[in-house]
């Protein structure tokens, strides 16, 4: 009995080191997760204890607090930013924090994980199997966090880099609070796994916000996932569709490199880490498949033999082609304003310096002529809509257009910077046309000087904001462009080249390059060369005038000589 007595003393303290051990690791770390939720990295997933109607309420009050204390961003934070020279701290990945420790040390950053506590003073943020050590600096108090504190839940810690001495990458953690992105992600979850799926995408779709303007890395679980919620559970195909769409704009084109989420295959309980392309591709093109300018485009991909590049030409042809009279009438109007441009010279120089009165005499030339100056802007008005439906039904057929090449392009669902380049070409040239084209608004010198900037700013303000669009619909703009400029050539040729132009000049020579180059020089553009005999004048706006009124200049200058 006695030997028993001092086994059990000798085994007490290890019993007692045993069980004050347990205890002491933290509950998130022991806590069995609730199930289904195999495969998905820690910060993910989540625990069956406390019970998910407590952690919802604790997961919010952490998002609201995160959100109303979020730093400002956008283009005016930017500017403030710039001018105060007080800037946040960046927020940098845990994975890129290790990869990079070296060229970051010293520096304030912000790193966002799930909280583990270490010790005092010193805990443990992880993130996608990444993990990064934290050390209090003197005073530092977390904010925003229950009573319980901190442990377990999605926090942010801003603070300086440093390096311990096995060369990992320590937060001087200054500031503790609660992590925008993460914790609407972990909401959202918290919220699936209640079966209250509508708040679920909601909160997915307000981490996916609010992980465009941080960058954080779950941003694209948080949009594909959302999605995916809300085609299976919701059956709402509008929503889904905008989330998958905006989730390929921004992890899909553009990029060179791979996105990853997580995905729960049909048939199978353990979550697959993919591509956020491989992921979405079928999903997305299945619920663009029905539209009608999907259908569209893909019926000319058809026509042309499968070949996708050759599909876009062919359809920026017949597009084209169908618009023609609108266009017809485009060009019709522009040429009548070229007949006159003369009288609107005459006007220009004779009033001068009575603003008001040229208008009231140039608008009674343009009634005399039976001229309309906005017959050139209305036509292009007018098919401006069936253009942006166009454009509509190539980006609703990207996925298709994902691999397919065309000369140099690789791929058509990304962007292309040599297209790009063509493309600004062919909008200056038709700047520059148009200009040629329009001599009502250079009759103010003005309004001259501004047509000609907006035939330099126009390309360029394109050329920035079609850079990151896909190659299939620079690819569509490009052609027809280049289909309106045979057309303007062929409308020349067919219809003259307008009164106070000599006949060996209307039919031109030299291809289609001299054509340009001389529609771009303005030559044949109406007005009279210098030193050509040849070419008839035009009548002046006084002679125009008396021939309305039914008076003789000759007369009336013999009267006045009288």
């Amino acid at each position: 009995m006695r030997r028993a007595v001092d086994h059990y003393v000798i085994f007490l303290p290890v019993l007692a080191g045993l069980a004050l051990g347990i205890l002491s690791v933290p509950a998130s770390t022991w806590a069995k997760p609730l199930p289904g939720q195999e495969g998905l990295p820690p910060e993910l997933v989540i625990s069956a204890v406390p019970p998910l109607d407590d952690q919802i309420d604790v997961l919010k009050d952490l998002a609201d607090y995160a959100e109303e204390n979020a730093p400002e961003t956008g283009f005016v934070a930017s500017l403030k930013q710039m001018f105060s020279g007080q800037r946040g701290p960046r927020l940098i990945n845990i994975s890129d924090l290790a990869a990079h420790v070296e060229d970051l040390k010293g520096e304030i950053v912000a790193v966002e994980g799930v909280y583990e506590k270490q010790g005092d003073g010193q805990g443990l943020l992880r993130s996608i199997g990444v993990s990064c050590h934290l050390a209090w600096a003197g005073g530092t108090q977390p904010q925003g966090f229950p009573e319980a504190g901190s442990e377990g839940l999605p926090v942010r810690a801003e603070g300086m880099i440093e390096v311990n001495e096995r060369g990992e990458p320590v937060v001087r953690v200054q500031k503790l609070t609660p992590a925008l992105v993460l914790s609407f992600i972990r909401l959202a979850r918290a919220y699936e796994l209640d079966e209250e799926y509508k708040e679920a995408v909601e909160a997915y779709q307000s981490g996916a916000r609010a992980s465009d303007v941080a960058g954080y890395e779950y941003g694209p679980f948080a949009r594909v996932h959302g999605a995916e919620v809300a085609l299976g559970q919701l059956k709402d195909k509008a929503k889904a569709r905008v989330m998958y769409d905006r989730a390929w704009t921004a992890y899909v084109t553009g990029n060179d490199g791979d996105f990853y989420t997580w995905v729960r295959p049909a048939g199978n309980d353990r979550w697959q880490r993919r591509p956020v392309r491989e992921a979405i591709a079928e999903p997305l093109d299945n619920l663009k498949r029905g539209g009608f300018w999907y259908g569209l485009v893909s019926a000319f991909v058809t026509v042309a033999g499968g070949h996708k590049a050759l599909g876009v030409i062919l359809l920026a042809i017949v597009t084209r082609l169908m618009i023609y009279p609108l266009t017809k009438k485009q060009l019709s109007s522009m040429q009548a304003m070229q007949r006159i441009q003369p009288q609107i010279k005459q006007l220009q120089k004779k009033y001068k310096d009575d603003k008001q009165k040229f208008q009231e005499e140039f608008w009674k030339l343009c009634q005399q002529h039976s001229v309309n100056p906005l017959g050139g802007c209305l036509p292009l008005i007018v098919q401006m809509p069936i253009l942006i439906m166009i454009y509509r039904g190539i980006r609703d057929y990207v996925v298709q257009f994902d691999g397919a090449s065309f000369l140099w392009v690789k791929n058509l669902a990304q962007p292309d910077m040599p297209l790009l380049v063509a493309y600004a070409i062919s909008m200056f040239l038709f700047q520059k046309m148009t200009e040629k084209m329009n001599p009502a608004a250079s009759a103010d010198p003005q309004q001259a000087q501004q047509q000609k900037m907006m035939a330099y700013l126009m390309p360029a303000m394109f050329f920035f904001l079609f850079r990151g669009l896909s190659a299939a619909f620079i690819l569509y703009w490009l052609s027809a462009n280049l289909v309106y400029f045979v057309e303007h050539l062929w409308y020349r040729h067919t219809h003259g080249a307008g009164e106070g132009v000599s006949p060996g000049e209307k039919k031109g020579s030299g291809g289609f390059a001299a054509a340009m180059a001389k529609m771009i020089s303005g030559a044949g553009s109406g007005e009279e060369k210098k030193g050509d005999k040849s070419a008839p004048l035009p009548p002046s706006y006084e002679e125009t005038r008396a021939s309305a009124e039914g008076r003789k200049i000759g007369k009336e200058k013999d009267k006045k000589g009288k």
